[in-house]
């Protein structure tokens, strides 16, 4: 390798790192929209449950409960999801493509919750609610996603309402 191609080469590396360092700071400092901040409920709605108890085999449990998240301003959130209930979630943006793409615009990483309802068969789960965007009408589609060990298992579809 000659001079010229190392200097293209610590030119193009140099290019890379500046802009990842400008995109991952400006990521962090978007703000939220007022729309999403407040309290959001559903009603009753269908949550599956899905055990493992061998290697791709699945068991699959059934029932309904009501989902209520209070969004902060500061990203901070907290709610329950049937009795399980978090206290320290975190909104993140939907890195992946576009919202008007994807339907998801925020993710909520609610954690480690317990069991939701009574035939519930996990007694510790993580999962994130990905939401869609919000509107100045006070409605919000979601969904709950069962996400241990990398997993993206789609629990329910829900919808939200603002509370007022």
């Amino acid at each position: 390798m000659n001079i010229n191609q190392m200097f293209r080469r610590m030119k193009l590396y140099s290019f890379v790192t500046i802009l990842s360092i400008i995109l991952l700071g400006s990521c962090s400092k978007s703000t939220l929209s007022p729309d999403y901040v407040g309290e959001w409920k559903t009603g009753k709605t269908n949550i599956m449950v899905r055990t493992e108890p061998k290697w791709m085999k699945f068991n699959f449990y059934q029932d309904s409960a009501t989902v209520t998240i209070q969004i902060k301003s500061d990203k901070t959130v907290s709610g329950s999801i049937g009795s399980a209930e978090f206290k320290t979630g975190k909104l993140k943006k939907n890195w992946g493509l576009p919202s008007s793409w994807t339907g998801v615009s925020y993710v909520v990483v609610c954690g480690s919750i317990g069991k939701i309802y009574t035939n519930d068969p996990l007694s510790d789960k993580e999962v994130e609610i990905w939401l869609s965007p919000a509107t100045s009408s006070g409605e919000m589609a979601a969904e709950l996603r069962y996400t241990e060990n990398k997993a993206q298992f789609p629990m329910a579809d829900l919808k939200f309402k603002k509370v007022k």
